[in-house]
């Protein structure tokens, strides 16, 4: 179904760098012209985007050479997935329009119905698709070799309205089992909205993390990126941007153990009064397993092709908040983790409730393209947490991230990618991700996914792209949190074929660890 989209994509931006010279090619469209309606309602059902600030809706004059460009311009960002008959038709008049205007820009549409009809005679069969990554580990520990991912993707194209989705997927070892799983629906309701049933990944914040030449994020989502067991999601495009309703749920999230019970006794300096010889009892369940629902909104606004705003809200509700104890390091406030608690020093204990606990973020994505190849990327972050997790930092910290994104294309030899953050103390990541892990992981947030101490990072990351068969990258993150480190990776990649690939790296965890 991609083939069309790509192939027109193609043309279509080769055709930006050739001369226009149809014949008055500056003559003005009218105002009261059908194009300017139908250009408007591809893009308002999410058909096509890309085209100029989403101004051409009879605002304002535009000439036949604009309107081709526009034309050109949407044929080139054609979805598929989200295009209907109808949809293919009324792209098919705009391009018999403007054909004279589209040949002059050097856009060859001539087998456009072929095309088309092809697309059309896919409705109704299955399409299948696959990952298989394997790594072998050496380490200072145990080396460690293993299926990292298997992935089998199946999907069908029930009509021109509705596609179904599957995917099976295993790794390390573990059996396979039904990963994802859901309907996308069509102007369900009413025209332009698409309706995403099942079980499916949900993330509003690709545009703000990098990743290596195999799609493996090195600086994940803070607060999306997740799947809950049901959900559903709205999504709606309008002339200038798009809105999107989420509500998920969970019968069982969280954690659930048995500690057990026992005695420990800390011995210290008798002049210092947390680390004098002392011991106490303990004996509990921790049971952090609870029903949650994910309830989530975004409104995004594309002003141009420089600048876009978006404003997002996510909040995950506990039906029941679940406690659990835990021993505190009383200088960090950093929980200690079972078994091997004590070998970290002294402390008291102290209860620590979370996770199983309500967390709300409300945020605001800034993007800038300065030129092409060269884009500021900005985050601010608010939350306001259940009480129970004020134990550490409060229950209403905010953070922000800057991110500088330069491509291979404007440097030359390297791509760049630049990152601050800064999070105060008591920043949670709900979805439970490793926000910055790689091959060595994170070490700047407890178990429970929050940030014990104001916390700042830099990462930067530079890949180099030498030949279609070779390339290379260099990642490096300093923490300055609870601990002082720093993570840096260098790595190889030859592209055997298209569809096969290998990476050679190392990766190292140093500081204060």
């Amino acid at each position: 179904m991609k083939r069309f989209a790509a192939l027109v994509a193609v043309l279509a931006l080769v055709a930006f760098a050739a001369p226009a010279f149809a014949a008055n090619p500056f003559m003005d469209v009218p105002m009261n012209h059908w194009a300017y309606d139908a250009v408007s309602q591809l893009a308002s059902r999410g058909v096509v985007s890309g085209y100029p600030d989403g101004a051409f809706k009879g605002e304002w004059k535009a000439t036949r050479y604009e309107m081709a460009s526009v034309v050109a311009r949407a044929l080139a960002y054609v979805d598929m997935n989200k295009a209907s008959k109808q949809d293919l038709e009324l792209l098919k008049k705009l391009v018999v329009e403007f054909k004279d205007e589209l040949d002059a820009l050097g856009v060859k549409v001539d087998e456009l119905d072929a095309r088309v009809a092809d697309l059309e005679k896919g409705v109704g069969k299955w399409y299948f698709s696959g990952r298989l990554i394997t790594q072998m580990k050496f380490t200072d520990g145990p080396d460690d070799w293993n299926v990292d991912q298997f992935r089998w993707n199946l999907k069908k194209v029930i009509n021109d309205k509705i596609t179904m989705n599957i995917r099976l997927q295993a790794a390390g070892g573990g059996d396979l089992n039904i990963n994802l799983a859901y309907f996308t629906i069509n102007d369900f309701l009413f025209d332009g909205l698409t309706t995403t049933v099942g079980r499916f990944w949900h993330d509003w914040e690709g545009d703000f993390y990098a990743g290596d030449w195999w799609y493996y994020a090195m600086n994940d989502a803070w607060i999306t990126d997740f799947r809950a067991t049901q959900a559903v999601k709205f999504d709606m495009s309008f002339g200038m941007g798009d809105f999107s309703l989420y509500v998920g749920h969970d019968n069982s999230a969280g954690w659930s153990e048995n500690l057990g019970s026992g005695r420990v006794t800390f011995f210290g300096n008798p002049n210092n009064y947390w680390s004098w010889a002392s011991g106490f009892d303990w004996s509990f369940d921790s049971n952090m397993a609870s029903e949650r629902y994910i309830f989530g909104a975004r409104l995004n606004f594309n002003f141009s092709e420089m600048f876009s705003l978006a404003l997002n809200y996510m909040k995950y509700d506990y039906q029941g908040d679940a406690t659990v104890a835990y021993f505190i390091r009383p200088w960090t406030k950093l929980p200690l983790t079972w078994p091997g608690s004590f070998i970290w020093g002294t402390g008291f204990p102290g209860p620590f409730w979370t996770l199983a606990a309500d967390t709300a973020t409300f945020w605001g994505d800034l993007i800038v393209n300065f030129r092409p190849g060269i884009t500021l990327k900005g985050q601010y972050f608010m939350q306001d947490n259940d009480p129970l997790w004020a134990v550490v930092g409060g229950d209403s910290p905010n953070a922000w991230k800057a991110i500088l994104d330069i491509d291979q294309d404007v440097l030359g030899f390297t791509s760049l990618w630049i990152e601050y953050a800064k999070i105060d103390a008591g920043f949670v990541f709900p979805s439970g991700s490793a926000p910055y892990g790689w091959m060595a992981g994170d070490r700047f947030y407890n178990a429970f996914g929050q940030v014990p101490v104001d916390t700042t990072l830099w990462m930067v990351l530079a890949m180099q792209r030498w030949n279609e068969k070779w390339g290379t990258y260099v990642r490096y993150l300093d923490v300055d949190g609870v601990v002082d480190y720093n993570n840096w990776t260098v790595a190889m990649t030859y592209c055997y074929t298209p569809n096969v690939a290998f990476e050679l790296g190392y990766d190292k965890l140093g500081g204060d660890l």
